[in-house]
């Protein structure tokens, strides 16, 4: 098991609450599951893309990553505009380069 410390506030506050075990569970499941997220944003239909981006908006504020929860938010929030533009190659590049940014320290908080 890792003995680095949180590598944030918001992680900081919540494993002050579920204990850092707990917390290296979610950071563990985040890191698996987000990357899927993200190619599940380039198919299906618009209302599964926009829970998609909903989700990963939640989760990226809880795991402490702020710029990609808010690069989330306004994707969310042009997916709930039906006029809105979808899922660009941009978009998805952006995201990615977002999570590979917070990745590295959740990996080292994680043990991974």
């Amino acid at each position: 098991m890792s003995d680095v410390p949180p590598p944030n506030e918001s992680l900081a506050e919540l494993a002050a609450v579920l204990g850092d075990d707990n917390v290296r569970t979610l950071v563990r499941t985040f890191l698996r599951d987000f990357p899927q997220s993200l190619r599940d944003l380039e198919g299906g239909d618009r209302k599964n893309r926009h829970r998609i981006a909903h989700s990963m908006k939640s989760n990226s504020r809880l795991m402490g990553g702020i710029d990609l929860s808010d690069r989330m938010a306004a994707l969310e929030a042009r997916l709930d505009q039906p006029s809105g533009q979808d899922v660009t190659p941009e978009d998805l590049a952006a995201i990615a380069a977002d999570f590979d940014a917070i990745a590295g320290p959740l990996r080292a908080f994680v043990g991974a």
